[in-house]
């Protein structure tokens, strides 16, 4: 059996839960700020020829003091004190404290990546749909998953799921939550303050296990840009495809093959 997902026409509607689920928000990427170097200062010396010039610049970025002297027309010194800056730009770059991560866009978040038959798209086989997707944070570590971000697209027969946090080697299962029934839709889990797990390395993955033998459950993948070797994870029973694998090393290719559409919000401790 050839391994195909795609779109799926199952109409789902939203119903209200309880717990932490939301909606799913819009996401930007973390902005940095620069600062505009201070323009310099210029001064033009005097155009007498009885003029004498003394001029000294501060080395640092903060303003220096210069003095210029001159000869009245009887011998006596007079000086003016003007301000200097210097050009160089003063910059700091600091890690920043949160970061909303996903390698997808919600409107390419339309077909579901799981197993079917008969070369229909809509018709999802049952059995148990395992995924994983795999971030760089730009938090130093160590920082907390806040929140996993998801768009279901399919299910069939009330299929349910429990959302992970692992490990970057996919080895360690770091957080678990309970058994949900979720409509067909973007939403986001908001893991409880005292379930967030502390993350001591720079790199870590986000997951779900989905369906039983009676039913399957559809999560959306984006087709429209290559995940990176070692960044999205596939598995199904209906496929008889144990455990997780690199989506890029299906044969012939999975479809859709794209990052799951799976985001995560951390925070710095």
């Amino acid at each position: 059996m050839r391994l195909r997902c795609g779109r799926a026409r199952l109409a789902g509607c939203l119903v209200a839960l309880s717990g932490c689920l939301t909606q799913n928000p819009a996401y930007d990427g973390a902005t940095g700020s620069t600062t505009d170097p201070l323009a310099p200062t210029s001064t033009d010396g005097p155009t007498s020829t009885s003029t004498s010039t003394t001029t000294g610049t501060s080395t640092s970025t903060s303003t220096g003091l210069a003095t210029v002297g001159e000869l009245d027309s009887e011998g006596t010194s007079t000086s003016t004190t003007l301000a200097l800056t210097t050009d160089e730009p003063s910059t700091t770059t600091e890690a920043p404290s949160t970061a909303e991560l996903h390698h997808y866009d919600p409107a390419n978040c339309v077909e579901p990546l799981w197993c079917y038959g008969a070369g229909n798209v809509s018709n999802g086989l049952d059995g148990e749909v395992r995924g994983a997707e795999c971030f760089d944070a730009p938090v130093a570590p160590p920082y907390r998953v806040r929140r996993i971000d998801y768009t279901l697209v399919a299910l069939t027969h009330q299929a349910r799921v429990r959302f992970q946090v692992r490990s970057a080697d996919l080895q360690q299962v770091l957080y678990m939550s309970e058994s949900l029934g979720l409509p067909v839709s973007s939403g986001s889990l908001q893991i409880p303050e005292q379930q967030q797990p502390v993350i001591e390395t720079s790199r870590f993955c986000v997951g779900f296990v989905g369906g039983d033998p009676k039913s399957t459950i559809g999560f959306g993948a984006d087709p429209s840009t290559l995940p990176a070797p070692q960044q999205t994870y596939f598995g199904s029973d209906a496929c008889n495809e144990p455990g997780l694998r690199d989506v890029n090393l299906f044969m012939p290719e999975i479809d859709p093959h794209g990052p799951w559409c799976l985001g995560a919000e951390i925070a710095a401790l």
